[in-house]
């Protein structure tokens, strides 16, 4: 069942890459997402999580991929990273030099960021993670460190995703630009959250 299932996403994401104009043929593409397996055991293709197009892009480069992939486990070598990647894909198509900034410095100050990527993988994603860190901010009104509150809670996200709890938005406009609003409070803000507005949103 499961193999059938792999030929079928296989053959999905070739069809989809060949309509979207990736410049790599079937094979290529079917050796592509096998290296992805091989690097990353049990791991599948999820099509819910990102287009088959997308995929296409990813198995097209597979180095590239590889490098991500190797980045990441050097940085989480705990964490399930077929799971991980799995349910957030949009991952391998940031840069090897986003991915490495945001792994030193994001989660930086966790004890332990294996264990809460392990309850939220969706914290591997920049945009993800600066909402919740912004949203536990707002919960606790400036006056717990986020990142604390989320290592003495690792489910809270889970528990408030449960409960349709919203969690405060990350825009992002035509030319790239990122904005929260909750990041205006320079006076207060803490260390992660000067580097989120240096890095994500150019402001000093």
């Amino acid at each position: 069942m499961l193999a059938r299932q792999r030929q079928r996403v296989a053959a999905e994401i070739i069809e989809a890459g060949r309509r979207a104009g990736v410049p790599s043929s079937p094979e290529q593409l079917r050796e592509g997402l096998q290296a992805l397996e091989a690097l990353l055991p049990g791991f599948t293709p999820n099509l819910d999580s990102l287009k088959a197009s997308e995929w296409a892009r990813i198995a097209s480069d597979a180095p590239a991929a590889a490098s991500k992939i190797i980045l990441l486990k050097t940085h989480y070598p705990r964490l399930d990273l077929a799971r991980a990647l799995a349910a957030h894909p949009r991952l391998l198509l940031q840069s090897v030099e986003q991915l490495d900034r945001s792994a030193t410095q994001l989660l930086d100050r966790a004890k332990d960021a294996e264990r809460l990527l392990a309850a939220v993988p969706a914290l591997l994603e920049p945009k993800a993670l600066i909402s919740v860190l912004i949203t536990v901010t707002k919960w606790y009104q400036l006056e717990k460190d986020p990142i604390e509150v989320l290592e003495a809670d690792p489910e809270l996200v889970q528990r408030a995703q449960d409960y349709d709890v919203p969690f405060e938005p990350v825009y992002i406009d035509e030319q790239g630009n990122w904005s929260a609003p909750l990041l205006n409070y320079r006076e207060k803000r803490t260390d992660w959250q000067k580097y989120i507005d240096q890095t994500f949103y150019k402001q000093p």
